[in-house]
């Protein structure tokens, strides 16, 4: 297999021209298409186009999809692997799609019939050392020359060994010291060879890798590909999610507990600081609204909602909740000075409206520089600033509203709280 690897460093957003029918420079995920179409344009070469950013969170190659194909049969394994990987790159999820596994070059197999070699007396260990000595070549003696030492090894001519039949056209001993023919005592195979053969958890494995379509998830990509490789395999087979798959399962996964934990531990914290279970709950109504702002912010400016944006919710959790408590406890404090609900919301609103207002802007203000990409490389950080600002400009306005109302609704239930 002949393959290379050219690795491409990009000039800035701003040094590079604009190519029609585009009005604006290309970016890295529009030009990673541009020189996949190109490049596949070449007569007999295969082109995969690879964002090396990603390789931080693998192990091996670094692209979005890898898979890890298992089994027991080596040759039924690359089939499945070959038919996966066809499906794969007809399901439009995915693009570049490819394994591991190499053919490489042709390899020669002699077969010794044992019927026929035991007919003729000959063994299977004379078989394997002519062939070895007379096509590999063998160490036979040393000699000794200028006071250093030189192997003698025997060895076909290379016109003798160029073909598969020279192989039996070789002559053998046979255990009553006559020669007799290979060709009467083995058959050759000729068929392809693997490079290597690779395994994980020690069985036989082939991966494969992708990466996802423009335009598409890499969740669904992966989920497409695991639903891919359960309608193929037969039993006894395996499909195993590694590198850059298995980590983004992980985090989302780890980010989820996170996000629920940072939930309870806050209700606790503000339960004991309030010394009821009540009005954490009207603090925490403020968090859906931060929620619904950053999904809808995320869809009006064509982000999707990966790694860092996640991230941006979790960080929506600590921010939106300040707005609440600023106005749950100056509410409290006009009730302890001896205010019924409605009035001490009256007092309460109007008073702590500047301060929110005014931590909200600052906190939006400090989300706007990344969220424009201003500088090279901090695309990445674009989801995380949108969510950001579309979170508290929703939870904003609508805790200035929602939860005074929620409080006069569970004003009632603190003597059962």
């Amino acid at each position: 297999v002949n393959k290379g690897n050219i690795f491409v460093t990009l000039k800035s957003p701003r040094q590079r021209p604009v190519v029609a029918p585009g009005k604006h420079p290309l970016s890295q995920a529009e030009l990673m298409v541009l020189f996949r179409k190109e490049l596949n344009k070449i007569p007999h070469v295969k082109a995969f186009i690879q964002d090396l950013s990603l390789s931080g969170f693998s192990a091996k190659r670094g692209f979005p999809i890898e898979m890890s194909i298992q089994g027991p049969d080596w040759d039924r394994l690359w089939q499945h692997a070959e038919e996966i990987k066809e499906r794969m790159a007809q399901s439009g999820l995915m693009v570049d799609v490819d394994t591991d596994y190499l053919a490489g070059a042709s390899e020669i197999r002699v077969i010794p019939d044992r019927a026929k070699a035991a007919g003729h007396g000959v063994s299977i260990e004379a078989i394997n050392t002519t062939v070895n000595t007379l096509i590999g070549g063998n160490r036979v003696a040393q000699y000794t020359h200028n006071g250093k030492r030189y192997d003698v090894r025997m060895r076909l001519i290379s016109q003798q060994r160029a073909a598969a039949n020279d192989i039996t056209q070789l002559w053998v001993w046979n255990n009553r010291g006559e020669l007799v023919q290979l060709k009467d005592v083995v058959t050759i195979e000729e068929k392809l060879a693997v490079v290597n053969i690779t395994r994980r958890n020690r069985e036989r494995a082939i991966t494969l890798f992708a990466n996802v379509a423009p335009g598409k998830s890499q969740a669904t990509a992966v989920a497409e590909a695991q639903k891919i490789a359960k309608a193929v395999l037969p039993e006894g087979y395996t499909a195993v999610f590694t590198g850059s798959s298995k980590t983004s399962q992980e985090s989302g996964g780890g980010l989820a507990f996170v996000f629920i934990m940072g939930i309870v531990v806050a209700y606790m914290v503000l339960a004991s600081q309030f010394n009821s279970y009540v009005h954490p709950l009207s603090v925490l109504m403020a968090l859906p609204f931060s929620i619904s702002g950053a999904l809808i912010a995320l869809w009006m400016g064509g982000q999707s909602l990966n790694l860092y944006s996640l991230i941006g919710l979790i960080l929506l959790m600590g921010i939106v909740k300040k707005n609440s408590i600023l106005l749950v406890d100056f509410t409290n404090q006009m009730r302890e000075k001896g205010l019924q609900v409605r009035e001490a919301l009256l007092e309460a609103c109007p008073v702590r409206l500047r301060p929110i207002l005014m931590t909200s802007a600052a906190t939006i203000a400090a989300a706007i520089p990344p969220a424009l990409a201003i500088g090279p490389g901090v695309e990445v950080r674009i989801p995380m600033a949108v969510a950001v600002i579309g979170g508290v400009v929703v939870s904003t306005f609508f805790t200035l509203f929602v939860v005074p109302c929620v409080y006069s609704l569970l004003a009632g239930l603190e003597r059962h709280a």
